[in-house]
Order: structure tokens, then sequence, then C-alpha cells
């Protein structure tokens, strides 16, 4: 049942998660062309989509996340503020015990900072050192119900990468142009 929050999000600005899913979506098979999009849309496809819909409806507290008190509980989709954090979250993770929704969040922030912001990323991070990251991220993820896609995810991770930085270039050349919704 969606929260208040959700009600007065959807109320003020017209967004709701199936239309951040659908428009994601058809911005992937935008970047992928049809051949590659019905390949794999109905297994990493709408997953991507789904990463990029949750971020672009979820506000982050960056000062919240990168405060040393942040203690997400061993359930919650972990929030980092931004790729470096991951980094270090990774190298204390790697010796401690593991955490599958942690590494899928690292994961999914990775195909975010370094996927699709990774033009604001690029000359301040090593882009292959967190493709290789992220890509290990979802191996690690990879258990239960959710194995298959984590690894069908960091199989094609690299590439995903790719991808998203090129829908964030065509949405930011394309900013200006308003298209009009068809109507039923």
């Amino acid at each position: 049942m969606p929260s208040a929050q959700d009600f007065d999000f959807e109320n003020l600005y017209g967004v709701t998660e199936e239309r951040a899913l659908n428009f994601w979506a058809a911005h992937l098979q935008d970047e992928m062309g049809s051949a590659r999009w019905a390949r794999i849309r109905d297994s990493t496809g709408v997953y991507l989509a789904s990463v990029l819909g949750h971020f672009s409806l979820q506000s982050v507290d960056r000062l919240a996340v990168l405060r040393e008190d942040y203690n997400p509980g061993e359930g919650d989709f972990r929030q980092f503020a931004d790729l470096t954090q991951i980094a270090e979250m990774m190298l204390r993770q790697l010796t401690s015990a593991q955490n599958p929704l942690w590494m899928e969040s690292a994961g999914a922030h990775i195909l975010l900072y370094a996927g699709f912001f990774q033009s604001q990323n690029r000359h301040r991070h090593n882009i292959e050192f967190y493709a290789t990251m992220g890509r290990d991220c979802y191996r690690m993820a990879a258990v239960g119900k959710r194995a298959k896609m984590m690894k069908l995810v960091a199989a094609e991770f690299g590439q995903y990468l790719f991808h998203l930085a090129n829908v964030h270039r065509n949405l930011r050349e394309s900013r200006y142009l308003i298209r009009a919704e068809e109507q039923p």
C-alpha cells in the first residue's frame, strides 16, 4: 500500500513507480536497440529500469549517509553517497561477514554513479575499477531466489555501465525536447 509520502509525490509530480519504470525502460530500449532489448527485457532489462526508477523516486541525504553513525539494518537497502564510500565499504565487507543486500545496493549505486553519472565521475574515479567492483558486488549478491538475476547483471555489468552513460548523454542532449503523450 502506498504511503502518504508516495501519494504526495504522485500528486505533486504526476510520477508513479510504474511511470518511472516505463520511462527508464523506454530510454534503455532506445539506447540498446530493439533487438538487444528484446533479449534482456524480461531478465536484466526490467531490473536496470527498476534501479534507475528507484533512484529517481528516492531522495538521499548525502550528509546523513556520510555520517559515522549511519548504520542501516542488515535487511535495509543501504544508501551510498558516492563511489569512494562504496570502495571503503567493500574493503571492510571483504574482511567481515557479507551482506548480499548491501552488495546489491553497492552494485546498484555503482550502476548509478559510474554508469548513469559517468560523465561527472570519470575524471575523479577509475570507471574500469568500479566496473570490476560492481560486477563483484552482484556476484556476492547472488544468493537465494535472486541469484540468477544477480549473476546475469554481473555478467554484463561493464556493458550496462556503457548503456547507462549513453542514456544519460541522450537525455541531457534532448532535455528541452517535450514529447506529448499519446492518448489512448
